[in-house]
């Protein structure tokens, strides 16, 4: 006489069969795709974004403000010889005071498939007039730190770096 619990166990092991069995087959029909796909696909995430899309980014963040390439400062090696962890600090020249401070600061690495490195939001109560990162280069580019503060300005720093190779994963 066969139990009820012996058969939910069979099924229990058939299905952990079929799932490995699925597994694999999957895993190999991914590596038999095409090589040229693969090259492609990956081609297409190593790309640096277009102008257009950098311009985008900028126009969304400032939206037809005119930015100030003064009281903002960009800190940052000329050649990056680590792409995969470039040094970026961007310092504000006049102190933060509860009447004038940064509410957002972006940067941008326009030669980055994705030109939006980062995003910081801000309160008077920060206190504090410098941020500092690590970039993840994938060519030479120019970065920019652009900053809006609570009294409408926006403020802009840019600097050009010599990557010795790239860190997104070439």
């Amino acid at each position: 006489m066969i139990s009820y619990n012996s058969l939910s166990t069979t099924a229990t092991q058939l299905n952990k069969r079929r799932q490995l069995l699925k597994s694999i087959s999957i895993a190999i029909g991914g590596g038999l795709l095409p090589l040229s796909l693969s090259a492609q696909v990956l081609e297409q995430l190593l790309t640096a974004a277009s102008q257009a899309e950098v311009k985008a980014e900028i126009d969304l963040f400032l939206k037809g403000a005119t930015p100030l390439e003064q009281g903002l400062k960009l800190i940052m090696p000329v050649l990056g010889d680590n792409p995969a962890a470039v040094p970026v600090k961007v310092v504000f020249e006049a102190p933060i005071t509860p009447d004038s401070y940064c509410e957002e600061l972006i940067l941008l690495a326009e030669g980055n498939p994705r030109p939006l490195a980062c995003r910081f939001t801000f309160t008077a109560l920060a206190g504090t007039s410098e941020v500092a990162v690590r970039l993840r280069l994938i060519e030479s580019q120019r970065i920019q730190a652009i900053a809006r503060m609570n009294d409408g300005r926006f403020l802009i720093a840019k600097h050009h770096i010599t990557v010795t190779a790239g860190g997104c994963g070439m």
